[in-house]
């Protein structure tokens, strides 16, 4: 059993308060004295309280967040992706409509102006020997933009698909307000053709023809340079028939004949040009393809045939042609 505690025998006398004290210091002020501990009826004294822990509150198990199935990522970033998309669209198409509004650019027109057929001979093995001499005019409506064209692949085709002469031009730069006459050759040496349009090119004087120009382009605004992208120049609606040949050259007068006088023709009076091309005509050039090229159609017999033909220009961005 535990141990009780037992009130003393003698009852405490209760201290009558002197002075305006009681239980409490003296008269002199002291410190006052500690109350007494309440008793219980008997004079005992009651227990001190018990300890008593509280019982462990049970926590509910923490929350699981739901995880988000692949299904729902997916949706996320294609959500995300097309708003992103459609964000660089836009921005591309205003930056498109200021450049438009600033430059107005407009596409560079080709035309064939003169084509001679110098040499076309098909053996007995359908093996073509050709040589085509050509004229092509190309323009620059643009005034701000220049276009950087590349080394330039010229091939011709007649009516039926056979090629008769591949050739190369030089690169150069096609300034603005621009006019630029490329002359060339294209030439086929022994090359072997179908059967078919082999009787064809032998039992025809004269061949309707189509040519293609491939050439890497970028264009030029002051000192900024674009990427060059490919583009095809489609001509067709000219064709050639082959050129007589060389007639001999005349014989030498003898020294007793009378001399003949020839009179030339007044030169016409040149137009004059404004600064900068401004005086209404255009800036013209010419690029050729070689010297041997150029020798040959003026010292030839047989003059340029003219046409007319006008070219189509179709851009080229990877797998889309525009």
């Amino acid at each position: 059993m535990g141990d009780r505690a037992y009130a003393p025998a003698v009852k405490p006398v209760p201290v009558r308060a002197t002075n305006g004290t009681a239980n409490g210091g003296g008269a002199n002020g002291g410190p006052p004295r500690p109350a007494p501990p309440s008793m219980l009826p008997g004079g005992r004294v009651p227990p001190p309280p018990m300890y008593r822990p509280k019982p462990a509150q049970s926590r509910p198990p923490p929350r699981r967040r739901p995880r988000r199935s692949a299904r729902g990522w997916c949706c996320a970033c294609c959500l995300w992706l097309t708003l992103v998309l459609v964000g660089l669209v836009f921005l591309a198409a205003i930056a498109a409509g200021v450049f438009y509004v600033v430059y107005h650019p407009q596409p560079p027109s080709f035309a064939v102006t003169s084509l001679r057929l110098a040499a076309l001979n098909v053996s007995d093995s359908d093996a073509l020997t050709s040589r085509i001499e050509f004229t092509v005019t190309a323009r620059n409506p643009n005034d701000k933009i220049a276009f950087a064209y590349g080394d330039m692949s010229a091939s011709f085709l007649t009516a039926d698909g056979a090629d008769v002469g591949d050739g190369v031009v030089p690169g150069f730069i096609h300034a603005p307000r621009n006019t630029t006459v490329i002359r060339g050759a294209a030439t086929a040496t022994a090359a072997t053709i179908d059967p078919v349009q082999a009787a064809a090119l032998r039992s025809k004087k004269s061949h309707a023809m189509s040519a293609e120009m491939d050439a890497k382009v970028g264009f030029q605004i002051g000192k900024f340079k674009s990427k060059r992208i490919n583009v095809r120049v489609l001509c067709a609606g000219f064709s050639a028939g082959l050129a007589k040949p060389t007639p001999p050259p005349a014989a030498a007068p003898s020294p007793d004949a009378e001399p003949t006088v020839v009179v030339a023709p007044a030169p016409t009076p040149a137009r004059g040009r404004g600064r900068g091309g401004r005086g209404g005509r255009a800036l013209r050039s010419v690029v050729r393809a070689s010297s041997s090229s150029s020798s040959s159609s003026s010292s030839g017999g047989a003059k340029m045939t003219p046409t007319d033909a006008k070219c189509k220009v179709r851009i080229k961005i990877w797998i889309w042609s525009f």
